[in-house]
């Protein structure tokens, strides 16, 4: 006769005490709670260390914001779900059921494992993404590069899903050979997590997202309405070798460090680095001007007078490139544009570009396309190096007229040094920083008199202004 053999299962009735199971859920609810606050707040205090100079900020939509928030909400649950498993399954001294004792200690030390590896690797997680960012912290200027070149939300949005169910999964895997009705718990603690996920997100004690907003609008760009032109060919303006910042708005008005200033006082500044000795020490320091696209020549012409009069600067003009890569705040922070070249009294090869009042672009009175002047260009220098390039503009030309034809001419500019470094043999490494090395950019407005007949300027009076 066969013996029959009793069937042994783990999933045993376990007893959970209601003091046990309430005190946990309470203690679960409040450390969830306090969990998800420590995480948003965190969150916001370190983009409040993101501000640049330009007031430019981590900023995420109202939709990323929900999105982050109730990745938090849910993450901060888990980690309590976590704990109240722990606390309900708690050793019970009272109860002499030796295989129940083996259960619970068995669950109790999984759940342990769980939450100790867990916190670690989010330390571990935190501190990486911290020395990420620590050094654009350190030089006081974030440089955003990590989320312009890598958008979490755009691109890996089922990455913090999954996340969550693989963390909401390894909470409950301690308990699926000892728990009865397993996959029943499992559905219903998730649709409470859900459900209070949800209302967490909508909760804020500190609302920073004013305080950004309030700080955002220093910025000039937006406060003085300051819209920087697109132009074909646009270079880096590195920091480190700018001296001096200005804001023009399209009437003409001059901002340095956010306050309005006038010539004077812009000659008393460039008076006191000249005094300073600035100009011997750095041979490649420039002025950074950042002005508006529908700005009159006439401001430019007026504040390049001072600049050139009470100062050997070299002069950088910000610009947006034609087809953006990246949000116009990255490159308000990490500025590009073109640098103004230099006056010369004697040439033997002229190169004029002229913009007529039929908006026609004339090289040397031949009429041509923007998109061909930096072939034309590239060619004519490489003919004659001993070159100049003079710009004509049209009556009531802006700021954007001019700008155009001088990064046209800057592209050609640019062909003609990598064709040169390419015959000496220079690191391609070295051309954009050392490219006056290997020859200079001779450049050149039309005359003082004919700008001031054309544009009926008044002769520029500081101490009047």
């Amino acid at each position: 006769m066969k013996e029959k053999r009793e069937k042994i299962s783990f999933k045993e009735f376990i007893p959970i005490s209601k003091l046990r199971f309430w005190s946990g859920l309470v203690i679960s609810i409040f450390l969830s709670f306090f969990l998800y606050q420590f995480f948003i707040l965190g969150r916001d205090i370190f983009r409040s260390y993101t501000f640049t100079p330009n007031f430019n900020y981590l900023e995420f939509t109202e939709n990323e914001l929900l999105f982050y928030n109730l990745f938090y909400a849910f993450l901060a649950l888990i980690i309590a779900q976590t704990f109240f498993l722990k606390i309900i399954f708690d050793t019970n001294k009272k109860l002499g059921e030796k295989r129940i004792q083996f259960n619970r200690k068995k669950i109790v030390h999984n759940q342990n494992i769980l939450i100790w590896f867990f916190l670690y690797w989010f330390v571990k997680l935190a501190v990486f993404y911290g020395i990420m960012n620590m050094n654009s912290l350190y030089w006081g200027n974030y440089s955003f590069l990590i989320y312009e070149h890598l958008n979490f939300i755009e691109e890996y949005p089922y990455l913090f899903v999954l996340f969550i169910l693989v963390l909401f999964l390894q909470s409950w895997q301690s308990l699926g050979l000892t728990l009865r009705n397993y996959y029943k718990y499992i559905i219903c603690s998730f649709s409470i997590i859900c459900i209070v996920a949800i209302v967490f997100s909508q909760i804020n004690f500190v609302d920073i997202e004013t305080y950004f907003k309030k700080q955002h609008f220093k910025n000039l760009y937006i406060k003085e309405n300051i819209e920087l032109p697109n132009i074909p060919f646009t270079e880096a303006l590195y920091s480190w070798n700018k001296k001096i910042e200005l804001y023009v708005s399209k009437n003409g008005e001059i901002y340095s460090h956010g306050k309005k200033i006038n010539f004077r006082e812009l000659r008393e500044i460039l008076l006191e680095i000249d005094n300073q000795g600035y100009q011997y020490n750095n041979f490649n320091s420039f002025i950074q001007l950042n002005i508006d696209k529908n700005t009159s020549i006439e401001h430019l012409y007026k504040l390049k007078k001072v600049i050139t009069t009470y100062s050997d600067f070299k002069i950088a003009y910000s610009a947006y490139p034609e087809n953006l890569e990246f949000s116009k705040t990255y490159y308000q922070d990490k500025p590009i544009g073109v640098f103004e070249g230099r006056k010369v009294a004697s040439f033997e090869n002229e190169i004029t570009l002229e913009l007529t009042n039929e908006n026609t672009i004339l090289v040397n009175k031949k009429s041509i396309t923007c998109n061909e002047i930096p072939n034309i260009i590239y060619k004519q220098i490489l003919n004659n190096k001993n070159y100049n390039i003079t710009f004509k503009l049209k009556e009531k030309a802006l700021f954007s007229d001019y700008i155009k034809l001088l990064s046209c001419a800057r592209e050609g500019y640019f062909k003609a040094i990598l064709f040169l470094a390419k015959e000496k043999e220079i690191d391609p490494f070295f051309i954009y920083n050392e490219s006056e090395n290997i020859l200079y950019f001779m450049t050149v407005d039309v005359d003082d008199a004919e700008i001031i007949d054309k544009l009926k300027i008044l002769p520029l009076n500081l101490e009047d202004d």
